[in-house]
């Protein structure tokens, strides 16, 4: 028998072909799933932060006396997050006292391009 009919023959070494075929795919599925929890988990901090910050300028508590102390405040209730005390807005609406936020999350699947995605939150406490 030949070589090359021995090779056609042989199965040694599937596992690591198909492995190799099927690896970037399940690679980009784990990684997927983590960057759609991270994304979760900065729109829940986000939205805590101007849901908390919304409450505490409504009451006027001594940590919220102005908008600038309102955003400070917000950058310390975003669960961690890195957000500018700037990109929160503090305002006096008709519901009460409101705080939004916008930004950017930026999405990293290896293999595919990156994305920015907005996340924006926004919460309005009457004031007492």
């Amino acid at each position: 028998m030949s070589v090359a009919a021995r090779l056609r023959g042989s199965e040694a070494g599937t596992t690591a072909v198909e492995f190799a075929i099927t690896a970037p795919l399940y690679l980009m599925v784990a990684v997927g799933i983590l960057q759609l929890s991270l994304y979760l988990w900065t729109v829940l901090g986000l939205k805590h932060a101007v849901d908390m910050s919304a409450r505490c300028a409504s009451i006027a508590a001594a940590n919220c006396i102005d908008a600038t102390a309102t955003q400070k405040y917000a950058v310390t209730q975003a669960y961690g997050l890195s957000v500018e005390p700037t990109r929160f807005v503090v305002a006096r609406e008709s519901c009460g006292r409101s705080v939004s936020v916008a930004y950017d999350y930026t999405v990293e699947i290896p293999m595919l391009r990156t994305m920015k995605l907005p996340v924006n939150a926004r919460s309005c406490v009457p004031a007492y």
